[in-house]
C-alpha cells in the first residue's frame, strides 16, 4: 500500500473515532458480527421480526470480488402480488454498521407497523468509506439497490411505484440521496440501468447530514484531509461530487416526501443539518416534515420528546399513509 493512502487510513481513522467515543466498542462487535453465519444473522432476523418471512442474502450487484446483499422481509400471510416497499439504509459514519442495525427501535418498530400494513421491508448493504470506496460509491450503491429491487419486482411481489426509504445518520444521510438525487447523476452497473423508480413515495431521516457545501457545518469532512476518504480527493477539487452529496441542493419542489428527525443536543451531526433542509424546502415548496426531538442526542439513546414509541409511531404513520394510497 502507498505511503499516502496509509496516511489516509490513519487520518479517517482518528477522525472517526474523534466522531463517535464508541467507535472502539462498535469496531469490536463489527468484527464479532463478521465471524457471525449467515445462518446465525438470519436466525436472528427471525427472532426480530417473526411478522415477516425473511429472505436472506440476495446478492444485487458485485463489484470486483465483493458482492453487496440485501435481505427482504415478506409480511406472513402477503396476499398481493405487488406490495409496497420500504427500504433501510444504515448508518456507521460512512464506514461501518451493517444491515442487520435494522434491529435498532426507531426502525424495528416502523417495520412491525408496516408487516401489519402489508408492506415488504428491505436492508441494504453498501460499499464502506475506505481507500477504495468514497461515500459517493455508497450512494450509487443505495441506487442500485432499487434498480435491483424494480428489475426484479415481480419475483419479490414488488409494487416498484410504491417505493420508501428510511434511514439514520450516515443512512439517513443516503437515504435523502437515494430519494432526492437525480439518477442521472448516480451511474452504477450497467446491468440494472434504466430500472430506478419513477419516483419514490416517501423518505424518513433520522438524524441526517445534509450539507457537505457548507465548510463550518461541515468542517470535520470537508475541512480535513477526510474528505480525500469521503469524496475521492481534496474538498476544493470535489465540489461536484460534494454537491451531489448535499440533500439541501437536491431537494426540488416536486421531491419525494419527506419527514426528518433530529435531536437538539447531537453533538455527532449537529440538529443545523434537518433544519437547514427544512427550510430550504419549505423556502421551494417541497413537501418536507420535519420534528425536532427536543433533549434528543444522536440516535435517540437519551430520553428526548417526542420519546421512541413516539417517533415510530410518527415515522409508520407517515410511510404508511404514503405507501398505501
Amino acid at each position: 500500500m502507498k505511503p499516502l493512502t496509509l496516511l489516509a487510513l490513519a487520518l479517517f481513522t482518528s477522525l472517526a473515532i474523534a466522531q463517535q467515543p464508541d467507535a472502539a466498542k462498535t469496531a469490536k462487535k463489527a468484527k464479532g458480527k463478521a465471524k457471525t453465519s449467515s445462518a446465525e444473522l438470519a436466525k436472528r432476523m427471525t427472532t426480530w421480526f417473526p411478522e415477516f418471512d425473511h429472505t436472506p442474502d440476495i446478492v444485487y450487484k458485485t463489484v470486483g470480488d465483493q458482492k453487496l446483499q440485501l435481505d427482504l422481509l415478506t409480511p406472513k400471510g402477503l396476499k398481493s402480488e405487488a406490495a409496497p416497499l420500504l427500504v433501510y439504509i444504515h448508518g456507521g459514519g460512512w464506514g461501518g454498521g451493517d444491515r442487520y442495525r435494522c434491529s435498532r427501535p426507531d426502525v424495528s418498530g416502523v417495520f412491525k407497523r408496516c408487516a401489519a400494513a402489508g408492506i415488504l421491508c428491505a436492508t441494504i448493504e453498501y460499499r464502506l468509506n475506505s481507500p477504495t470506496a468514497t461515500a459517493f460509491d455508497s450512494a450509487i450503491d443505495c441506487k442500485d439497490a432499487l434498480r435491483f429491487l424494480v428489475k426484479n419486482a415481480k419475483q419479490y411481489r414488488i409494487d416498484p411505484e410504491r417505493i420508501g426509504t428510511i434511514g439514520g445518520s450516515a443512512g439517513g444521510h443516503l437515504s435523502l440521496v437515494t430519494a432526492l438525487g437525480d439518477p442521472k447523476d448516480f451511474p452504477g452497473d450497467p446491468a440494472l440501468a434504466g430500472f430506478d423508480p419513477k419516483s419514490l413515495r416517501c423518505e424518513v431521516a433520522h438524524y441526517p447530514a445534509t450539507d457537505f457545501t457548507d465548510v463550518k457545518l461541515a468542517e470535520r469532512f470537508v475541512g480535513s484531509n477526510r474528505a480525500v476518504l469521503m469524496f475521492g480527493g481534496p474538498a476544493d477539487q470535489k465540489a461536484d461530487v460534494i454537491r451531489l452529496l448535499s440533500p439541501v441542493h437536491l431537494i426540488k419542489k416536486d421531491s419525494t416526501p419527506v419527514l426528518c428527525f433530529h435531536g437538539d443536543k447531537d453533538t455527532v451531526l449537529s440538529v443545523e443539518n434537518a433544519r437547514r433542509l427544512f427550510s430550504k424546502g419549505n423556502e421551494i415548496g417541497a413537501d418536507i416534515q420535519y420534528i425536532e426531538v427536543k433533549d434528543g442526542n444522536h440516535g435517540f439513546s437519551s430520553q428526548g420528546t417526542p420519546t421512541i414509541d413516539e417517533i415510530v409511531a410518527k415515522a409508520s404513520d407517515f410511510v404508511i399513509e404514503k405507501l398505501t394510497k
